[in-house]
């Protein structure tokens, strides 16, 4: 992953430190510059995807964290590994996954850099 291909936001708007932004195995939807994400922890490292189920457009952030490390949508209960956004229950969905870094105890999250052609997110 080139760092340069990214926009890089940031996550954490308070004075927490960046490890303690969320415990182990716990999702939470933020916003950030009017978009919504669903940032998760597991195993000590941060994940974020899209804070949107592709099946029926509920808050990802909203739902939870299973055992393996899968985000649970709150609605139908559609899991998705929240390391890559890839649906495994079975359903065949994906959900839009993005990078997080941490740099001086602040989260960021990366948002691809959009080439002067491409008109739809």
């Amino acid at each position: 992953m080139d760092k340069n291909n990214y926009n890089w936001l940031r996550i954490n708007e308070t004075d927490s430190i960046a490890s303690n932004f969320l415990k182990s195995n716990e999702v939470k939807a933020v916003i950030i510059e009017g978009s919504r994400y669903c940032l998760g922890k597991i195993d000590n490292r941060y994940y974020a995807l899209k804070d949107r189920c592709p099946h029926a457009g509920a808050s990802l952030g909203t739902g939870w964290c299973d055992n393996s490390g899968n985000v649970v949508c709150p609605v139908h209960r559609i899991a998705f590994d929240l390391k890559t956004g890839k649906n495994t229950s079975g359903e065949g969905y994906y959900a839009l996954s993005y990078p997080v870094e941490i740099e001086e105890n602040t989260l960021y999250i990366g948002i691809e850099k959009k080439k002067w052609f491409q008109f739809w997110r």
